[in-house]
């Protein structure tokens, strides 16, 4: 699974495509902050053309009252000084109107010139009047003076409106142009605007389908893919492409991660099938040593009794002995009576020796067979120390996968404890055929005795049969025979003895046995079940 082309990660797109946006919209920004500043001086120039206008018809109204204080300077001597403080109002008010409209910035040079041509007008009047024609009044204040002033200031009021009505149309005139001027910048403004905010709405829908196609769409099916991993379903290969960014890499890795599970599992199936197969011959062969081990224990229970009989017929000789010492006169009927006991005991002792060597026999198959439980029960071992390797390699691959691999590391953790399970049961297996194969040992030891026993108890009824053979031919040696007989007697009951004691050792022996391979029996079935569990756990995997 390859992949070539320029590596560019999907952060330094997305930074390159706001980057883009922002460039642009910062553009129009600038572009519109220049169109409003622009439309603010001109709108500032209005403000200024329109005041220039007030400004001018506030000086020609003052021409005006300038004209009637003259006129009320003579039509009214009496109030003279009311008029006159009245021209010194309007003179201290014209000079601040005076000094506004010098102030204003004309737009034009011809505005300029008609304005310095009004203000000198202007100034000439009131020059005129505050100098000439009030003093001209007080002097001589007739009608012929006040008609030859009304006159001249006729003439300067004429010439105000005059200049006035040329600022006025130069103004208006400016004013029209700038409308226009206004009128277009507005336009060109509106349409900028207008194509930005188009151009933003198709680089955002371009940048939402870029986002969509190339990361949503890719991210979308890759999350199905997880979600088939988390669910056991391993995908037999992603495409990726031919990407280099973070989504083409992440395709990889869930490749990558998709092809070693498969593996993986692979590996598992094949360990859990060996792991079970070899729980079930383990779980047969301990039945069968179980069900053999408790078919030893019966016949050791009954070899036990056989002997308590034998012991019971031995003490039954030995008080028939004494009695043939005591009385030597019936000593022919009894020696024919001990030699009939003597043949049963031989039978017995016979059966005996019989059933003993069964016993050895069958201790020598139990210990067999108790080692190979411990060689199956060593490849068991080994098996759940590949288990348990198996699981602590996969809990780290698991790790290695991050978030995409938790569902499996569960199942590893699952098959770690399951293969340290089947560790501890394994070694307590071991530990319960050491125990066996030990008392097996001591049983052998014990069967050994008791058989070197019982031929020695055969040999001792043997002679004593013969010693009682000979008791007819010999009636006069009978007092040493009998006393023989008790020796005999009493050498035969401690043998018996020792042989009852062996055989209870031989007795608790196999009860330790039963209860060993009762034990291994449980182990085996646990074994057996943990090899179920493994694959059902298995087969959760879908390759």
């Amino acid at each position: 699974m390859t992949h070539q082309g320029t590596r560019i990660n999907i952060g330094t797109k997305l930074l390159l495509s706001f980057l883009l946006i922002i460039s642009v919209g910062i553009g129009a920004l600038y572009i519109a902050g220049q169109g409003l500043a622009s439309y603010q001086n001109n709108s500032a120039d209005f403000t200024n053309r329109f005041q220039r206008i007030l400004l001018v018809q506030d000086i020609e109204l003052y021409s005006r009252r300038y004209e009637v204080a003259l006129a009320q300077l003579k039509t009214s001597p009496t109030e003279s000084a009311d008029v006159l403080a009245q021209i010194a109002t309007y003179n201290t008010t014209t000079e601040a109107v005076v000094s506004q409209l010098q102030q204003l910035n004309a737009p034009s040079a011809d505005v300029r010139s008609a304005t310095s041509t009004f203000l000198t007008t202007f100034k000439t009047y009131k020059l005129a009047i505050n100098e000439r024609y009030i003093k001209e009044l007080q002097a001589d204040p007739s009608d012929a003076t006040l008609a030859a002033i009304a006159k001249q200031t006729n003439g300067f009021n004429e010439a105000l409106g005059e200049q006035a009505n040329e600022i006025e149309a130069l103004v208006e005139q400016n004013l029209n142009n700038a409308q226009t001027v206004l009128n277009t910048e507005y336009q060109g403004l509106t349409q900028f605007l207008w194509a930005a905010v188009v151009f933003l709405l198709i680089a955002g829908a371009l940048l939402t389908f870029i986002l969509t196609r190339h990361i949503a769409r890719p991210l979308s099916q890759l999350t199905v893919v997880a979600e088939n991993i988390s669910k056991g379903q391993l995908p037999a290969a992603i495409e990726v492409n031919g990407r280099n960014d973070e989504v083409g890499r992440l395709a990889v890795a869930f490749g990558e991660m998709s092809t070693y599970l498969r593996e993986l599992v692979e590996e598992l199936n094949d360990g859990i099938n060996v792991l079970a197969t070899s729980s079930e011959e383990i779980l047969t062969v301990t039945t069968k040593v179980a069900s053999s081990t408790q078919e030893t224990a019966t016949a050791i229970s009954e070899i036990a009794t056989t002997i308590e009989e034998v012991k019971q017929t031995a003490n039954v000789s030995g008080e028939k002995s004494k009695a043939v010492l005591e009385s030597t006169k019936k000593t022919r009927a009894e020696a024919q009576h001990g030699r009939q006991s003597v043949d049963e005991t031989l039978a017995s002792m016979a059966e005996i020796r019989e059933q003993m060597q069964a016993v050895a026999s069958s201790i020598m198959r139990l210990g067999e067979q108790s080692q190979a439980i411990g060689e199956i029960v060593a490849s068991v071992g080994e098996l759940a120390e590949k288990s348990n390797l198996l699981g602590v390699n996969a809990s780290i691959e698991a790790a290695k996968a991050g978030e995409a691999g938790k569902g499996f590391a569960i199942v590893a953790q699952e098959v770690k404890a399951l293969a340290d399970q089947s560790k501890d049961s394994t070694m307590q297996v071991r530990s319960i055929l050491g125990e066996i194969q030990r008392a097996m040992n001591k049983a052998v030891m014990l069967a050994e005795q008791s058989s070197k026993a019982v031929e020695s108890g055969y040999d001792q009824a043997q002679t004593s049969g013969d010693v009682i053979q000979t008791l007819g031919d010999r009636i006069e040696e009978n007092s040493e025979i009998a006393t023989q007989i008790v020796t005999s007697s009493q050498q035969q009951n401690i043998g018996m003895d020792q042989i009852a004691q062996a055989m209870e050792n031989i007795r608790q022996a196999s009860q330790d046995n039963v209860s060993g391979a009762h034990q291994v029996d449980e182990a085996a079935k646990s074994l057996n079940q943990l090899g179920q569990k493994l694959q059902s756990l298995a087969a959760r995997f879908k390759l």
